[in-house]
């Protein structure tokens, strides 16, 4: 199966010949880690104070970070413009994204970024169809996104974002034909992949909406589950937080990503998790998954290929493994090759694959565990 990167990198290509071209603008110096004039840009008066992280998201290759004081921070790859600065050279150390408010929640997809602000509009910025106005913006600043209005949360995640909104479901990133369309009704809840959606109802049902095994009539779009809190996806797997606080997920399991031994099965029906219990918060990877239960303690399960579990190896599967280095989590993420968690003292730390810099410690090496972001 072709990497998310080369994926999307595809999908825009042929995307932006078809257009005809977007916006975007030239990128002015930054300095990594830092709140110089040069790193603030146009914008610079409007980036709050930079306090303790609150909230971590983890893009393919970037991360991001929203401050106490509303501002966002990213760090890791540029070259799509990642990083909200018109893009350039990576970083391994964190610096504010320019022309944003202050930030409620935060989502990435592959190589775009976008945050809620304050005012319940939605601000995207990097390379793809960010702005859902028809056009494929390169390497764009943060761009208000049309045709959302009241947004109440926004997820995201490869090439598609969506925003749960007081009249419902708006998504966006990809072609019409690739993103479908969200099902009637409201949903507490969502989550996305690669290229689909998954919504949790009040009644907690799961309805999702995508492309192949995921659209309205896919194999995967309907799961048989009542009574679930809370659900995740994968590019290729979906997990819900049962009504039991334990975890049941479905969809291809080739890495073990529904937390069982790997198979070449495509799973209709959700699979209960082994040895997992008392669930809070559950993250989906591109085939791995992380759980984090009452107590703060993370477990992980799924592909490993560059340390994305963080459990001191890499491996091609992996069942539910406590994250034994990290304690007193308060949220985490996962991405393609790495993940992030970030503690109740409001400290972050990542792990996996580092090439890009996505890890924030101020290197390019790959960590097999969690190491410190540089804040």
């Amino acid at each position: 199966m072709p990497s998310r990167a080369r994926v999307a990198s595809l999908f825009v290509a042929l995307s932006f010949t078809a257009c005809g071209g977007a916006g975007g603008s030239s990128r002015e110096p930054s300095m990594a880690g830092g709140d110089t004039a040069a790193s603030r840009g146009r914008a610079g008066a409007d980036i709050p104070p930079a306090g303790p992280p609150v909230r971590v998201d983890c893009g393919d290759f970037s991360t991001c970070a929203i401050a106490e004081g509303g501002s966002v921070r990213c760090w890791g790859r540029d070259k799509k413009g990642e990083l909200g600065d018109g893009g350039g050279p990576d970083r391994s150390n964190n610096a504010a994204v320019p022309g944003l408010g202050r930030a409620t929640a935060l989502a990435l997809g592959s190589e775009f970024g976008c945050a809620l602000q304050d005012d319940k509009k939605i601000r995207c910025w990097g390379t793809g169809r960010i702005a859902n106005d028809g056009k494929v913006h390169q390497r764009a600043r943060a761009t208000e996104v049309s045709g959302v209005d009241g947004a109440l949360d926004i997820v995201a995640s490869g090439l598609i974002a969506c925003a749960r909104t007081t009249s419902g479901v708006t998504c966006w990133g990809g072609e019409p034909k690739t993103i479908g369309t969200p099902p009637s009704g409201a949903f507490s809840q969502i989550a996305t992949g690669f290229t689909h959606a998954c919504g949790l109802d009040d009644k907690g049902g799961i309805s999702c909406w995508g492309t192949g095994d995921w659209a309205p009539r896919g194999s995967f779009s309907k799961p048989p589950i009542t009574g679930a809190k809370y659900v995740a996806t994968g590019d290729r797997h979906a997990c819900v937080i049962t009504r039991d606080n334990k975890v049941a997920c479905w969809g291809q399991n080739d890495a073990g990503q529904l937390g069982v031994r790997a198979d070449t099965e495509g799973h209709k029906k959700p699979v209960e998790v082994p040895g997992i219990d008392g669930i809070v918060k559950l993250v989906a990877g591109e085939s791995a998954t992380c759980a984090i239960d009452g107590n703060g303690t993370v477990r992980c399960w799924g592909g490993n290929s560059e340390g994305e579990l963080g459990l001191g190896k890499r491996s091609s599967d992996e069942r539910p493994t406590k994250l034994s280095s990290v304690a007193q989590v308060a949220d985490v993420c996962l991405a393609t090759t790495h993940g992030c968690a970030l503690t109740k003292d409001a400290k972050i730390v990542c792990w996996g694959g580092n090439a890009d810099g996505q890890l924030g410690d101020g290197s390019k090496d790959r960590k097999l565990e969690p190491s410190n972001v540089r804040w």
